[in-house]
């Protein structure tokens, strides 16, 4: 393989330090995770994404009073009409069945209408044997009301998926990790990562290049199905490599690599691409794959594949930042900032940059007007033209009526 170069490019530390985290023309933020008839839920809740045009919002859930009739005592998966206020459960039969396990780790198309989750129910599907402790991946379509079962092993029992899933945008294309002994036979299992072409069936292992006593850890679909980064680790620690796989040409190449082409001794996670995969974010720790760096810390880096080039990502100077989210064109980068309080706790804030002008915006407002002051957030996901973005906050002052005491899902209008 080719040496990849690596660069801070000019300018970008300068263009970085513009944290005036200036406000939005109208600034709103709006509860997505509700109930049915608009009450604040009970159990914290996580938003998983964001349909295209912003109006569809998806969310797993334990709360039991998210829609009626929710009694089999799960998590399961809604979608929330942000125009309407409705909410419908998507991890149903084709019969409208509930499910009689756990699901998790949803995604939904730009359109809204399929939703793709993770879990362990043995209900949705008809099964040509009964599964032993199985864990797959579903797609639901919400015009037709079914439901089917993407991933099988190749007896067509489980692929024992495990902790990873992501979905193209028009959901042709879905992303995951499962077993290699239920998937290709393997009798040395490994969790490996692969990719499904909805239309014509086709699953193709990607991390064909991984050690035989590693397993990939995370993994980023780009929204035109086109790129695949996944992340591949020791489980017992030491170093990880992060490969961005081209799905339509061929070819992978090493993201954390030397300028020698040799990966560094960093430990890459929390991957994120843009729409056409040419550029990837991700968290590292102790990464020396930008000079200056600090050491042995998590720090946030943007790598171009067009250009081989890694920025080092700061704000107000300083590093440190986690959750990188990159917007469809690559323009935005929405990402965590952690604080240190007095009593020992940390604050974590959102914020969103404009990549060409520096500009930063503040996600995390309180009604006060100023930064959230207690509690964890981090971002989900961009609308296709940035203008809203999806997140999640533990802080009980970003809109009013929030008394719950738990996690939410929010939308900030940007602009």
């Amino acid at each position: 393989m080719r040496g990849v170069s690596v660069a801070v490019l000019a300018g970008a530390m300068v263009a970085l330090a513009a944290t005036s985290a200036s406000p939005a023309a109208n600034p709103r933020t709006d509860r997505i995770t509700l109930s049915s008839s608009g009450e604040q839920l009970e159990q914290s809740t996580s938003v998983n994404g964001l349909s295209a045009d912003g109006r569809y919002a998806v969310f797993v859930s334990d709360d039991s009073h998210v829609v009626p009739g929710d009694t089999n005592g799960r998590s399961d998966v809604f979608v929330r009409d942000l125009r309407r206020g409705t909410v419908e459960r998507v991890n149903v039969s084709s019969d409208g069945a509930q499910a009689d396990g756990s699901s998790r780790r949803a995604e939904i198309s730009a359109d809204g209408r399929y939703v793709a989750f993770m879990s362990s129910a043995t209900n949705l599907v008809d099964w040509a044997e009964p599964p032993q402790n199985p864990n797959d991946i579903y797609v639901h379509d919400r015009r037709t009301g079914r439901t089917e079962r993407v991933s099988a092993g190749r007896d067509g029992g489980t692929a024992r998926t495990f902790d990873n899933l992501d979905m193209s945008a028009d959901g042709r294309y879905l992303a995951f990790d499962a077993s290699s002994a239920r998937m290709d036979g393997a009798s040395n299992d490994q969790t490996l990562a692969y990719v499904l072409d909805r239309r014509t069936g086709d699953v193709k292992k990607i991390s064909d290049r991984i050690p035989s006593d590693w397993y990939v850890s995370g993994l980023a679909l780009s929204a035109d199905g086109s790129h695949l980064a996944y992340v591949q680790r020791h489980p017992r620690g030491g170093r990880h490599e992060l490969w961005l796989a081209d799905l339509r040409g061929g070819g992978q190449k090493l993201v954390n690599a030397l300028p020698d082409g040799q990966p560094t001794n960093g430990g890459p996670a929390g991957v994120q691409l843009s729409a056409d995969g040419g550029l990837v974010t991700y968290s590292s720790f102790d990464e020396s794959v930008v000079p200056g760096a600090p050491a042995y810390t998590w720090e946030l880096y943007l790598y171009d594949s067009r250009t081989g080039t890694t920025r080092w990502m700061t704000h107000a100077g300083k590093g440190g930042l986690g959750a990188g989210l990159l917007s469809g064109d690559g323009r935005s980068l929405a990402y965590q900032t952690q604080t240190a309080k007095d009593d020992g706790t940390t604050v974590d804030n959102v914020y969103v940059r404009d990549l060409k002008t520096g500009r930063t915006r503040l996600v995390t407002r309180t009604l006060a007007g100023g930064a959230q002051t207690e509690g964890y957030a981090a971002p989900v996901a961009f609308t296709r033209d940035a203008h809203e973005l999806a997140f999640f906050s533990t802080a009980p002052d970003l809109v009013t009526g929030d008394t719950n005491g738990v996690g939410d899902g929010f939308v900030h209008h940007l602009a």
